[in-house]
């Protein structure tokens, strides 16, 4: 097996594996999983969002529930020919929702470091999208809002540090006063999955380990916040990875994340 081969078809670390690696982070990360699996209380009539990535030409209509908004957080095609361009800008005319934001590729509400408001049932919401990183100033968010970039912030949903640390510097910004109730992303697509951001102490401290300050003393510390220094914060962010395709190759087609907000 040449040396590529062994990179895109290797194996995910076991739990020993990753334990010897780094016994510290191990333990952290642990202990962060607890307090991240931990998500909100949808309202008693949710606004339904499908939330979508790196599909990468790939039709995956069967695997779309209805929902009131659908978001798709970039790399629709393999080469951004006009031709899947264009195959994929029909796909998406042709699914029923009633909202669709799509940022980087061609879309049906396309974002590009811009903001679009839309009403589901009465209530508002504020979407702001971009390939990048989110633009500077948050006058913009006055009603609940979605943020959409293509990739991760840095140590949510990013196999483990591949995530921008400039976005997660922009995100901690911008949730000293308005913190989005959704994030929805993709790019890593081994690191799919759903985390609560609960914007509290225990988060600053996680966030803290994964920049390499990675030792026992922010493990204990870590453990504290959970127990006694704030866990209850009812400001809350939900991101989502929410990459179609992964494993070996990109073989593996998985169906869109759904969340009640």
């Amino acid at each position: 097996m040449s040396g590529l081969d062994a990179i895109i078809n290797r194996k995910a670390p076991s739990p020993w594996e990753l334990f010897k690696t780094n016994p510290s982070l191990y333990q952290a990360s642990r202990l962060y999983n607890t307090l991240s699996q931990q998500l909100p209380r949808p309202l008693s009539s949710p606004v339904r969002t499908i939330c979508m990535s790196d599909t990468h030409n790939a039709d995956i209509s069967a695997l779309i529930p209805p929902g009131d908004i659908l978001i798709h957080a970039g790399d629709l095609t393999h080469s951004g020919t006009p031709h899947e361009l264009q195959v994929t800008f029909d796909w998406l005319v042709s699914l029923p929702h009633e909202h669709k934001i799509v940022i980087a590729d061609r879309g049906i509400i396309y974002l590009e470091d811009e903001a679009h408001t839309i009403q589901v049932r009465g209530r508002a919401f504020k979407i702001f999208g971009s390939p990048f990183t989110p633009q500077h100033g948050n006058g913009a968010f006055q009603y609940p809002y979605i943020l959409i970039t293509h990739g991760p912030p840095h140590s949510y949903l990013d196999l483990s540090g591949l995530g921008c640390r400039a976005l997660l510097a922009r995100i901690r910004e911008l949730c000293r006063t308005h913190p989005p109730v959704l994030h929805v992303f993709g790019h890593i697509h081994g690191g799919r999955g759903i985390e609560n951001m609960p914007w509290n102490s225990a988060q600053s401290i996680w966030e803290d380990i994964m920049l390499k300050k990675r030792d026992w003393f922010r493990t204990m510390y870590l453990l504290w916040a959970m127990l006694w220094g704030g866990r209850d914060n009812s400001t809350r962010t939900v991101a989502v990875n929410a990459s179609v395709v992964g494993g070996p190759r990109d073989r593996d087609i998985r169906p869109p994340v759904v969340i009640d907000i």
